[in-house]
């Protein structure tokens, strides 16, 4: 059993630092370690970042992603990807308040199996992300996904658009893609029953 929360706590933030730092330096070998002596990773983007856990029950982080908004150094997709010309255009015309990113989304080994996943990836992009994208009126959503990750995600029904080749930039390949809230709602229609419902309550 996993409990999902958004955190709001310095400590906890601190936590999913160390976690991301283990998998993304220890495990994967994507960063150098010696850029975080402290051994927590963390970028300027956390700043303008929701960010979301997933524990079990006793407090051990499985799995985090955050969800970048309104941030006025721009997004990391976008930075270190090439976009394909046409599609870039299309994104400047928009505005900046109706874009933002899913990034940091790491899973413990543990639970890096279908069943596992397929259940954090529900919660955490179906439920938490979804309802910041209401709430937050974002149009679209960056993402650096790898070509398996995707593929996955897809089978849950959550369709990340590629939007450039797949390239190198984030220590392994990865398609710059986006994901359009329409289209969540699209393949999820209780999705939008749900947020629905929920803003009632909270109206009421």
């Amino acid at each position: 059993m996993l409990y999902f929360f958004e955190v709001d706590d310095e400590e906890m933030l601190k936590r999913m630092y160390r976690f991301r730092y283990d998998i993304v330096c220890e495990e994967l070998g994507f960063f150098d370690k010696e850029r975080y002596p402290d051994k927590m990773e963390s970028d300027e983007y956390d700043e303008f970042a929701d960010h979301f856990v997933a524990v079990d029950k006793d407090f051990n982080i499985a799995a985090t992603i955050r969800y970048i908004h309104h941030s006025p150094i721009g997004y990391p997709t976008p930075k270190h990807l090439k976009i394909y010309p046409d599609i870039k255009e299309l994104i400047e015309v928009l505005k900046q308040d109706k874009i933002a990113e899913i990034s940091r989304v790491f899973i413990d080994k543990k639970y890096r199996n279908m069943s596992d996943t397929k259940y954090i990836m529900e919660n955490f992009v179906k439920r938490r992300i979804y309802f910041k994208m209401r709430d937050y009126g974002v149009d679209l959503s960056y993402a650096a996904i790898e070509k398996r990750f995707r593929r996955l995600l897809k089978m849950y029904r959550i369709h990340f658009e590629p939007i450039g080749d797949l390239q190198e930039g984030y220590g392994s390949a990865r398609y710059p893609t986006i994901l359009h809230t329409k289209i969540v709602e699209k393949y999820n229609p209780h999705l939008k029953e749900l947020y629905e419902r929920r803003r009632w309550y909270l109206k009421n």
